[in-house]
């Protein structure tokens, strides 16, 4: 397997990870301020990004771009997934069915050849 394909695999899954660390430092009522700022889960979160952003540029140095924004595409799946069993929130239909979307985008575009001119 391609060394940029496991990066995608896993970059993904901390995007999501650090942009559940955000989501519940900004539900914490004791982080107002500069507090908000300077607390472990946003520091971690950001970090993480940083992180993943740095990984991204040398994954992408191996992949083609469509199949990098495809992976990219699927962080979506992981922060429903990942917030409805951490953070508790409901899975609405509205959610799944844009969830679904997505992974049919994925689908097709991985599946159907069709020449642009």
């Amino acid at each position: 397997m391609n060394y940029g394909v496991l990066i995608y695999l896993i970059t993904p899954v901390l995007s999501a990870v650090s942009q559940i660390l955000l989501k519940r430092a900004a539900d914490n009522e004791k982080y107002t301020g500069i507090r908000f700022y300077l607390n472990w889960q946003v520091i971690l979160a950001y970090g993480l990004f940083f992180g993943c952003m740095l990984l991204n540029v040398i994954a992408m140095r191996t992949l083609d771009l469509s199949v990098a924004s495809l992976m990219e595409a699927a962080s979506y799946l992981y922060v429903m997934v990942l917030s409805w069993l951490i953070l508790k929130e409901k899975l609405t239909r509205r959610k799944l069915i844009g969830n679904g979307l997505i992974v049919l985008g994925i689908v097709l575009t991985l599946t159907v050849n069709v020449p642009l001119w």
